[in-house]
Order: C-alpha cells, then sequence, then structure tokens
C-alpha cells in the first residue's frame, strides 16, 4: 500500500475550513451573473456514436458474491435499538426534501472499453492537495465518453478546471474495462482540448466487493461510482437482486460505520446517520395494499429484501441513484421511468423503513485512508 497524507478535505467540516471563502465566492457569483453569464457547456469535441443500449446488469458480474452489495439480507439481521428515532428523522427530511431517483441530474454515466480503446492520462485537480498524486494513468476512455451533465448555473464557471471541493457539480463518469475487469471512477471529469481531468479519480477490480478497502473513492464514503445503481434492463424485467445505494442530507459526523471507509458526514443532530448505515424497507409491509407504480414496485420488492446503503451527502432530501440515461444514444427508460430528472418516489412509505442494527463508527477512518496497490489503478 502507498502510504500517503490525509486528504485535507476529509479532516473537517468545509464550512469550517473557507468560511471567508464561500462570501468571496458569493460576490463573484453575484458580478457574473450581472454581466449575463452563463454555466459553460460541457466540450464534447469530436466523439464516436454512443451505443444504442447499455450492457444487462447481470452480464457485467459487478462485486465479489460475498459483497455487501449483494448479500440479501437475512432473516436473522437485527433492527437498531435506536431505528424509530432515527426514521423519524428520515421521514421528516423526506417530507422537507423529497425522496427520488438522480436519473438526469447528479448521476452517473458509464461506457465500456474494449481492448482497441486509447489509454488516457487522467489529472487529478485534487491529486496533489489530496494524497501527492497528478493523475491517473492508462485510462481506457472511449471516443463518445462524457460525463454526466448537473446543473450548476454560474457557480460552476469558478470552479472550471480546479479543485471543486466546492462546486455544485458532481460531473461524475465509470468507465469499465471488460476485459481486464476494472473500474475507472471519477468525480467532476470534464474534457477539454481532447485531455481530461477530474478533481478525482480512482479504479478498482469489478471482481472485489465494490467498496474502495482504505478509501479515497470517488464518493464520499469507500462506495464505487457503479456500486448500488439502478439499472433499464433491472426495471424492465422486474427485479433488482442487489443493495441500493442513497444520499442522505443528515449524514453524522464522526465517522463511518462498516462496510464503508470513509465519510464526508458533517452533521452532529442526534439521530443522523453515519455513511454505510443499511435501511431495508419493512419486510411484512404488504406492497400489493399500496398505491405503487410499476417501478416503485420493482425498487420496493428490491428494498425489502437487499436494503439501501447510505453512501454520499446530498443537498436535499433523500435520493437514489439510476445510471444516467446519457451513456447511450437514445432513452433506455422509455415506458419505464417518468422523463425527468428525478424521478419521485413517493408512494414509499418512509415511515415504514427500519435501520439495522448499527456497528460502531470508525472516527479515525479518514486519517487511515491510503491509496492501495492495485492491477487496476496506476497514478503518478
Amino acid at each position: 500500500m502507498i502510504q500517503l497524507p490525509r486528504p485535507t478535505f476529509l479532516a473537517s467540516n468545509p464550512s469550517r475550513q473557507c468560511a471567508a471563502g464561500v462570501a468571496l465566492l458569493l460576490v463573484l457569483a453575484w458580478a457574473l451573473t450581472a454581466c449575463g453569464s452563463t454555466a459553460p457547456s460541457v466540450d464534447q469535441g469530436e466523439r464516436g456514436d454512443k451505443p444504442a443500449s447499455l450492457p444487462a446488469f447481470a452480464s457485467l458480474d459487478l462485486y465479489s458474491q460475498d459483497s455487501p452489495l449483494n448479500q440479501p439480507i437475512p432473516d436473522s439481521a437485527e433492527v437498531d435499538p435506536h431505528s424509530d428515532q432515527y426514521i423519524r428523522r428520515f421521514a421528516s427530511v423526506i417530507q422537507e426534501g423529497g425522496f427520488v431517483i438522480e436519473l438526469k441530474q447528479f448521476s452517473t454515466t458509464v461506457y465500456t472499453a474494449s481492448p482497441r480503446t486509447p489509454r488516457l492520462d487522467v489529472e487529478l485537480r485534487c491529486g496533489r492537495r489530496w494524497v501527492g498524486v497528478e493523475a491517473l494513468t492508462g485510462v481506457p476512455i472511449p471516443a463518445q465518453a462524457e460525463p454526466a451533465r448537473d446543473a450548476g448555473g454560474v457557480l460552476a464557471l469558478l470552479f472550471k478546471g480546479m479543485c471543486g471541493v466546492f462546486s455544485p457539480q458532481d460531473n461524475q463518469m465509470v468507465v469499465l474495462d471488460l476485459e481486464n475487469r476494472c473500474e475507472y471512477d471519477f468525480w467532476q471529469i470534464q474534457e477539454e482540448n481532447g485531455k481530461w481531468s477530474a478533481s478525482w479519480g480512482n479504479a478498482i477490480s469489478m471482481d472485489s466487493s465494490g467498496i474502495y478497502e482504505k478509501g479515497l473513492s470517488a464518493r464520499g464514503s469507500g462506495f464505487t461510482q457503479l456500486a448500488g445503481q439502478i439499472w433499464p434492463d433491472e426495471l424492465e424485467k422486474g427485479r433488482i437482486s442487489h443493495a441500493l445505494i442513497f444520499s442522505y442530507t443528515e449524514t453524522a459526523s464522526g465517522g463511518p460505520v462498516w462496510p464503508a471507509t470513509e465519510s464526508d458526514g458533517t452533521s452532529d443532530d442526534p439521530w443522523a446517520l453515519p455513511e454505510g448505515t443499511r435501511l431495508r424497507l419493512d419486510p411484512e409491509l404488504d406492497l400489493d395494499a399500496l398505491d405503487l407504480t410499476p417501478y416503485e414496485q420493482t425498487i420496493a420488492r428490491a428494498l425489502q429484501e437487499y436494503g439501501m446503503f447510505l453512501v454520499d451527502t446530498s443537498g436535499s432530501g433523500v435520493s437514489l441513484e439510476a445510471i444516467d440515461p446519457r451513456s447511450v444514444s437514445g432513452n433506455p427508460y422509455a415506458g419505464l421511468l417518468p422523463d425527468v430528472d428525478f424521478p419521485p418516489l413517493s408512494h414509499l412509505p418512509a415511515d415504514r423503513f427500519q435501520v439495522l442494527k448499527l456497528p460502531p463508527q470508525d472516527p479515525l477512518a479518514d486519517e487511515k485512508s491510503e491509496l492501495v496497490d492495485s492491477r487496476c489503478a496506476a497514478f503518478r
């Protein structure tokens, strides 16, 4: 393992690190708005044709069979003794901010590489500051690849080409090297004049647990970008056979719980949830008695059988994630999901979720973050 300094962005609440900077950014944003500036479009460059469809989820054989993501919740699983209190807070957050699927905003595009795909270096704009590296090297990026295109408004201009810890955009993207079974995860990635850069990126085996062993993932919690995503062919079949992931506004400070390996949680609310928490929908709930849409029915069944892991801090409410349709040439969710940025999950009863028994938090997890030697990830 490569021993590296602790990433400064994980050290404390970002709002305490740069309170003065926020005020300056707001002034700059106002000035840009006053001048009529708009958010930059993503530089598409010369791109090849996108595939007509995504691969079938099962064909990817993502992650090991003993991964927590692939394990159904056993009948003997214990509910946390404070589940009722956690869920009251959870339900109130949903009432205030909604319960949705991130589909066309703050989602993740995914592309598959072939042995002929050119291998490129991706500059890591936060890498030198965080862990002393400059780039993730030898990444096979298909010509048609483009990141998720999040709305960011004028503030996105301020962070273009920078380490964007405080950017309103995520611009996530994954590349799968199917021959070598490697997943390349990127956060705030962009291409300009034929060169790729990202605020951060890392790579992991598709045969791993789907969780970065020592953190430094492209998420806040150590989970991979593709962990727990909803795929269109799963909705078409009406069956999801893995755990889902969710983002939440009230992520607890004090470190993650297993299986998460890092945390960006900052909330001191006594009923905030630590990253790594696994929730499930009450298995005794009669789904047929609810007025669920077909996609809600499929998701609800998965939430009863596999549950969902808390993996990131969100700006509002509670959100699951589905693969961004921008990954392909058409709409892979036609007839499966509403054609909106955030399909609602409004018929799922928030008060019928349960928090499974929480492991102890690891307050030193971020201090132990380090890059792990991997056949998939090479840095310079």
